[in-house]
């Protein structure tokens, strides 16, 4: 509420107050606590004489005990001064003769600050918000190198690092990771070649599980690299963790064997703990199996964007085959399944943001209590936005289980949405069943409890992190007048042994889509 300048006058206001003091105005409107009305000085909810008294004292430069707020409410004649002729106003409105407006009180400020990031709490090597620096190393072999149409050093620092050829969403790492974190995380990078000296065959590592081991070719590379890099600027936010390394290696005229063996992934450094560069130590490091050219660069930028949200400390979506890791399938069907974790397309879900600490309290609503209560939704795709359903937890426990509900359009990071949709328009609302718990193994290890490579795990049929609502086989979005309540494929809370069985008494009508705003009406039983 703005501040009024204080006038003083040689005029004495003074006024007979008397035969006045039984015409008080009494209106129910002055009784709402939600308004605040012109003339009510005192704040009683009525205007009466003590009003008068009030704004007579403060007209003269005496002492008034008020909330010091208040006093605008003097200003009746809206010129921006505090005056004999505001006071000439009240009088008029104590005797009926003018009738007070109704002023709403300002907006409540919004809580702007960001949700605490749970994968926070985990073993991981990039930060969630800030400025992360990542070098990304190209590697080629005595005998395997690149094709000629590989592309120099300031071409490949632009497309990944800074504005690439391509438009949305894949311009470059920085600028996807920009849009899908709100402008929170910022990831700054640097590019280089480096020729190994033994034979591509030659780095061929194993463990006893027959699991492909990269460390030790990685320790080469960066050894070679050290003379004539300072890693100590590859850890942006100084927790002496190096925040990501990518090593690419050339499969186009590969082996069989090599190209079995250089399969994209995020890895752990864990062989050789020890290991620093300038004083940095390594966690995360990606394995690419893509190359640096022209025609192929977006798909590199492409796997590089889902690597680094295990980096983050995000988990796959997708599902894994029972007792069998290395067997999957896509985690969300169909149209309104798009999402980086799961099929590498499309920005992160709602809840993935969330997790990340990229959302702030402002852009998250929660249903509370019961009753039929409707809310409004921005697009996920350009602004943090979405509503939550609790099942097993209070408001405001993020690390439980509930329904989290976005809208979103194929716009920014999700613009490429319109190319995957086969059978319906990629835009609506979707909805997803979460649970979120964590679990702390016996090493002090915190990740989620039902990841998908967690030993709580126990196949695609039960406990799941993730799972979206209305698994059809076109997977179609939710749209204006549709429906999701009970009996709906995933709309149900987990029992205790894993299986979707509980009737949650929720019910969500999706309503209409105005000023770029979709509503939606939740009924709860």
């Amino acid at each position: 509420m703005k501040r009024i300048r204080r006038i003083l006058t040689a005029v004495s206001a003074a006024v007979l107050i008397g035969s006045m003091s039984s015409m008080q105005m009494t209106a129910a409107a002055l009784s709402e606590t939600e308004q605040y009305h012109l003339g009510d000085i005192s704040g009683n909810g009525v205007v009466d004489v003590a009003d008068i008294i009030m704004l007579q004292q403060h007209l003269l430069g005496l002492p008034v005990e008020m909330e010091v707020d208040r006093v605008d409410l003097g200003d009746i004649d809206h010129n921006d001064v505090i005056d004999i002729f505001d006071l000439g106003y009240l009088k008029k409105m104590v005797l009926g003769i003018y009738t007070p407006e109704q002023q709403d009180p300002p907006p409540e400020p919004k809580d702007t600050t960001l949700f605490d990031p749970v994968t926070g709490q985990f073993e991981k090597s990039l930060p969630n918000t800030g400025t992360a620096k990542m070098l990304s190393v190209f590697v080629e072999f005595a005998d395997v190198k690149y094709s000629d149409q590989k592309l120099p050093l300031d071409t490949l620092r632009q497309e990944l690092y800074g504005s690439g050829q391509a438009g949305d969403p894949y311009d470059s790492i920085t600028g996807w990771y920009d849009r899908a974190s709100y402008g929170n995380l910022r990831i700054e990078g640097d590019c280089v070649y480096y020729t190994c000296s033994g034979n591509m065959a030659d780095y061929q590592y194993y463990d006893e599980n027959g699991t492909p081991m990269y460390e030790r070719t990685a320790m080469e590379v960066l050894q070679g690299l050290d003379e004539q890099i300072d890693f100590s600027q590859y850890d942006g936010d100084g927790d002496g963790v190096i925040d990501c390394l990518t090593f690419a290696v050339p499969l186009d005229n590969a082996s069989y064997d090599d190209k079995q063996y250089w399969w994209g992934c995020t890895a752990v450094w864990y062989e050789n703990p020890f290991f620093t560069l300038d004083g940095k130590r390594l966690f995360n490091y990606i394995i690419m199996d893509q190359s640096p050219y022209a025609d192929t660069i977006w798909t590199y930028k492409q796997t590089v964007i889902h690597e680094l949200g295990h980096c983050l400390g995000l988990p796959d979506y997708y599902v894994y085959g029972d007792g069998d890791h290395y067997t999957s399938s896509e985690g969300f069907v169909g149209d309104a399944g798009f999402e980086r974790m799961d099929d590498s397309i499309g920005d992160f879900c709602s809840f993935s943001k969330l997790m990340l600490g990229w959302m702030s309290h402002d852009q998250v609503q929660w249903y509370e209590g019961s009753g039929t209560q409707t809310f409004e939704l921005s697009d996920l795709s350009t602004e943090g936005s979405c509503l939550i359903l609790p099942v097993s937890a209070e408001p405001g426990n993020t690390t439980s289980e509930y329904f989290v509900i976005e809208y979103l359009t194929p716009a920014a990071n999700n613009t490429e949405m319109a190319t995957y949709a086969w059978y319906n328009r990629p835009d609506g609302v979707r909805i997803f069943h979460v649970d979120a718990e964590l679990f702390t193994d016996m090493w002090n290890r915190t990740s989620f409890k039902y990841d998908n490579f967690g030993e709580n795990y126990l196949g695609s049929d039960r406990f799941r992190i993730l799972r979206l609502v209305n698994e059809q086989e076109h997977g179609p979005f939710y749209r204006t007048g549709n429906i999701c309540t009970f009996g709906t494929t995933n709309f149900a809370g987990y029992d205790a042994d894993g299986y979707q069985t509980v009737n949650t008494g929720y019910t969500v009508t999706i309503g209409e889509v105005q000023n770029g705003k979709c509503s939606v009406t939740v009924e709860k039983q």
